[in-house]
């Protein structure tokens, strides 16, 4: 896992404070390209996507309604020919009551993120990996491994 984590110590909460770990412009303009980017046809979106940050390899899936962080776009790799399902997310920040969370999603060769599936902030998943539907990532995955569940397990399909 390639992730970093700061206490929080402000006033309020994090979440609340974005602005001091993201400008607030960028964050806006990243907001609207992601959210055009889950209708458009996969060549123009990968294009987009290429546009804010996010490395995409060669025939690279991104299903329609799939969720790519905003705030930090550039943390996200996808390799040659990864699968991303229909309404996945990726996400490469979390704020909790007391911490803030900021780590790079690295989605290796011919991986599979099945939909409705999400991927937490600091993931790896390896070569041929495969995410089935609806799994929540918490943990690394190795190369050929199959996971599913909340939390993502290992498992034979």
């Amino acid at each position: 896992m390639d992730y970093e984590e700061t206490k929080y110590g402000g006033k309020s909460n994090p979440a609340y404070e974005y602005n001091k770990i993201v400008n607030r412009f960028r964050l806006f303009v990243n907001i609207i390209i992601c959210h055009i980017c889950k209708l458009l046809p996969l060549d123009m979106k990968n294009s987009i996507y290429r546009l804010i940050g996010v490395k995409i390899g060669k025939n690279v899936v991104i299903a329609p309604y799939v969720q790519i962080d905003p705030f930090f776009p550039e943390f996200i790799t996808l390799e040659d020919n990864v699968i991303i399902g229909w309404g996945a997310k990726i996400f490469t920040h979390e704020f909790t009551q007391n911490k803030i969370r900021k780590g790079k999603v690295h989605i290796k060769k011919r991986a599979l993120i099945g939909g409705f599936s999400v991927i937490r902030s600091g993931i790896t998943v390896g070569n041929h990996a495969v995410v089935s539907l609806n799994s929540f990532v918490t943990k690394d995955i190795q190369d050929h491994e199959k996971v599913g569940g909340n939390p993502a397990k290992k498992i034979n399909i």
